[in-house]
């Protein structure tokens, strides 16, 4: 309803929508940048931010470190696959925006929560593997990560590691956010080395250029 409409009384149906009780809290409680606690003008300029982003960076900021399953509820009903893959996004966000120091959310390792950074006890990123698996896999998300980063197309990249085409997205997110440890200033007793992992990139990279893949 327009409070001073132009062609109609303030009162007059016309000047009005019907809608049903879901939408209405949609369109009345849509959450906005303004309704959070900090300032996100210099991280949408660079990055994406989706409607459910708010909602969930709302919700955390709010109500502290929550499970997949309680964000998920609180927030838009979406998937549990659907709001991992933002929790994902939000996580790996200040390795795309330079006034960033930090991630807008980590998640803890004993809990499995998610939540502010400054709220996380121990976090899942940057962790030296525990077994072979967990490095091979760590590896094999960071080299799809940076194949991607490098110009290698999803479809490319879903064909060589036996992945479908969208979960490529999903991989390249975790990837990011998680942040497999290698062999640099950082790390220097993490079991692969940064060079190393560069140089594979490259001459994969390469080779599909050549092939026009």
């Amino acid at each position: 309803m327009q409070e001073n409409p132009e062609y109609v009384d303030r009162d007059h149906p016309d000047n009005g929508t019907t809608m049903c009780i879901p939408c209405h809290h949609l369109v009345t409680q849509r959450i906005t940048a303004d309704d959070l606690p900090f300032d996100l003008d210099d991280i949408a300029a660079e990055v994406t931010l989706l409607y459910k982003d708010y909602g969930i960076l709302t919700y955390l900021y709010e109500n502290g470190p929550a499970t997949t399953s309680e964000i998920r509820e609180a927030t838009d009903g979406s998937t549990r696959t659907s709001i991992i893959e933002r929790l994902w996004t939000l996580m790996s966000v200040d390795r795309k925006v330079s006034s960033l120091n930090q991630p807008l959310v980590d998640k803890d390792l004993d809990t499995g929560e998610w939540g502010y950074p400054a709220d996380i006890g121990r976090t899942v990123r940057a962790r030296l593997p525990t077994s072979e698996k967990e490095l091979v896999d760590g590896l094999r998300d960071e080299l799809l990560r940076r194949l991607l980063d490098a110009g290698v197309s999803h479809s490319t990249v879903g064909m060589l590691f036996g992945r479908s085409y969208r979960a490529t997205f999903y991989i390249n997110k975790r990837a990011g956010a998680l942040r497999v440890p290698l062999d640099d200033s950082e790390h220097p007793d993490a079991p692969m080395d940064a060079n190393e992992l560069d140089e594979v990139v490259d001459r994969l990279a390469g080779l599909f250029e050549e092939a026009d893949i």
